[in-house]
C-alpha cells in the first residue's frame, strides 16, 4: 500500500525549512532496509548533508541559484529578459522519524543523476526482547 504524499508529508517534520523549496521524497520499505529517495536536480554532493539522530532522518541542503544577470557571462549569452522563471533554488531541511531500528554503522547515501538515495539497514537487535536483571 502506498502512503500519499500528504501522509509522508505529515510524518515529516519541515518546519526547520528555511528556503523557498522541497525535494520530492519516496520512502519505501523493504525486507531488511528503508530506502529514502529525494530529487535534488542541480544540487552538488558537498551542499547535502545527511544526519540521523534518535531515530530521525534529517536531510538538509541547498541548491544554487546559477548568475541569471549576466555579470559573469559573455555578452553573447545574456539574457535580454526573462520570460518565465519557475525553477526554485535555496535551501531545505526535511526530517524524516523512523519506526524502525536502523543498523547506523551500515547506512549509506549516495548522489547520482540528481537523485540522493538513502539506504537505511533495518536491525532486529533492538526487537528481540531481553531480561534485563534487576538489582538491590
Amino acid at each position: 500500500m502506498l502512503a500519499r504524499l500528504d501522509e509522508i508529508r505529515s510524518l515529516a517534520s519541515n518546519s526547520e525549512t528555511h528556503g523557498v523549496w522541497m525535494p520530492a521524497v519516496d520512502v519505501c520499505e523493504m525486507e531488511g532496509a528503508i530506502l529514502v529517495r529525494a530529487e535534488m536536480p542541480g544540487v552538488q554532493p558537498e551542499h547535502v548533508r545527511v544526519t540521523m539522530l534518535d531515530n530521525v532522518l534529517k536531510i538538509e541542503g541547498r541548491k544554487e541559484r546559477p548568475n541569471l544577470t549576466g555579470r559573469l557571462l559573455p555578452e553573447a549569452e545574456r539574457p535580454v529578459r526573462f520570460i518565465c522563471l519557475e525553477r526554485t533554488f535555496g535551501s531545505f531541511a526535511f526530517s524524516l522519524p523512523l519506526k524502525w531500528p536502523i543498523d547506523t554503522a551500515n547506512v549509506s547515501a549516495r548522489l547520482t543523476d540528481g537523485v540522493l538515495q538513502i539506504r537505511l539497514p533495518k536491525t532486529s537487535a533492538c526487537g528481540r526482547e531481553i531480561t534485563i536483571p534487576v538489582s538491590e
